[in-house]
């Protein structure tokens, strides 16, 4: 056998167990897994916390689901299957761990999917939480709304009132296999959103004093001009802010004082002239109420 024909054989001998070998490992990999390996592998991805990992065993897991989980502030740990029973195409794990400092043994449904056994979504748990102050609430990463119930993978999270930059308040949850868990807030507002009512209260009243054509001043401006007694008829208005008002929060609402305000008249004397008049006051002042959005917050003005 010459030296070429010994390296062609050799390459073909090689092939052919390389081909084998990944036929091999195709069908080892599309083998389905046991009831056992599945569950072991849904408690290691809870173990590890990674999004990835949990979407990796099947799950049906919501995205608000995952979000929550992205942020939890615990995780489980030293979880082990304590025994599998198999009904056909259903199968019942009895599972244990650790979560928050104590043991517990949980039950994991599992059913057949795609040639692969999958850890039913009863297994989630789930927490309706409420607050004191705004509208919603954030749980690890997940936003929902104050009273709305989320599904959620085992593990603790933080309860906190949204928008956490706007509001304070938290409390921690444990949630584990199948259980519903209810959660309360009490809330309270932070400094910050005074500044952000503010802000959002002096871009309201900035658009409020564009100049305007016409007889009336904008609504929901906090904005009364005595042009009458001067003017038998206006034809615009020019304004001048010195100073805005001052915002302060109460309860729901808030009002602003103190602001000062230049307003100058033109339009049609009672002697039929083209006259202009200007207006002061010292004492320009709104009220209104306040919401707090998912993100921010809205004021509507009086």
């Amino acid at each position: 056998m010459t030296v070429r024909r010994a390296w062609i054989l050799g390459g073909a001998v090689a092939l052919v167990l390389l081909l084998a070998a990944g036929v091999w490992t195709w069908l080892a990999a599309s083998r389905p897994s046991t009831p056992e390996q599945s569950a072991t592998s849904f408690l290691r991805a809870l173990e590890s916390g990674e999004i990835g990992a949990v979407e990796a065993t099947g799950i049906a897991a919501p995205q608000s689901t995952l979000d929550a989980f992205a942020g939890a502030s615990g995780l489980i740990e030293q979880a082990e299957v304590q025994r599998i029973d198999e009904d056909g195409d259903r199968a019942t794990a009895t599972v244990s761990f650790q979560l928050a400092g104590d043991a517990h043994t949980a039950s994991i449904l599992l059913s057949q999917a795609d040639g692969r056994w999958v850890v039913d979504d009863s297994t989630l748990g789930s927490v309706t939480a409420t607050t004191t102050i705004g509208s919603f609430i954030t749980i690890g990463e997940a936003v929902v709304g104050s009273g709305e119930e989320i599904a959620l993978l085992p593990a603790t999270y933080a309860v906190a009132a949204a928008p956490t930059e706007l509001l304070a308040g938290e409390a921690t949850i444990v949630v584990l296999p199948g259980e519903a868990t209810q959660a309360a807030v009490e809330a309270h507002v932070r400094e910050e959103a005074t500044a952000a009512a503010q802000a959002e209260l002096d871009r309201h009243l900035e658009a409020c004093t564009a100049p305007v054509t016409g007889e009336s001043a904008p609504d929901g401006c906090g904005i009364r001009i005595p042009w009458g007694a001067d003017l038998a008829s206006i034809t615009g208005i020019r304004f001048r802010i010195e100073q805005l008002p001052a915002l302060a929060l109460e309860g729901a609402g808030f009002h602003a004082d103190g602001g000062i305000l230049v307003a100058t008249v033109s339009g049609t004397a009672r002697d039929g002239s083209e006259e202009s008049f200007t207006y002061r006051t010292d004492t320009w002042s709104v009220r209104g109420d306040l919401a707090f959005t998912a993100d921010g917050l809205q004021l509507s003005v009086w």
